[in-house]
């Protein structure tokens, strides 16, 4: 913690803002029955996140946002995953049947020699 306050660089800092942590001075807490703010903003802010918390609601629009980014990294390991058994199922022929993407590019292959015929 620092030394001295956010707002009066030369008063000693006594405690940290509850929501944005930033040192204050005994002159500028703001003291609640949810802790020490620096300023009432930060205090309805935390009051505000608290109360969304119980609702159940998203703190932010970002819910979707985070799950979809979830999703895709989801989906990057699958691939990377099946990519990896599918270079290695071409030096270990024990692993060919588990190798789906090999699978995958034989129907192709077979397709498109059916066609050529």
């Amino acid at each position: 913690m620092s030394k001295t306050c956010v707002n009066h660089k030369e008063a000693p800092s006594i405690t940290m803002c509850f929501q944005c942590h930033r040192p204050i001075c005994k002159s500028c807490t703001l003291v609640t029955p949810q802790g020490s703010f620096c300023s009432s903003e930060c205090g309805m802010l935390h009051r505000e996140f608290k109360e969304s918390q119980k609702a159940g609601q998203p703190v932010s629009g970002m819910r979707r946002l985070e799950t979809l980014l979830k999703l895709l990294i989801s989906f990057v390991v699958v691939c990377g995953i099946l990519y990896g058994v599918h270079l290695v199922a071409k030096r270990q022929p024990k692993l060919k049947r588990i190798d789906m993407i090999g699978r995958l590019l034989d129907v192709f292959k077979a397709r498109d020699q059916g066609r050529n015929d």
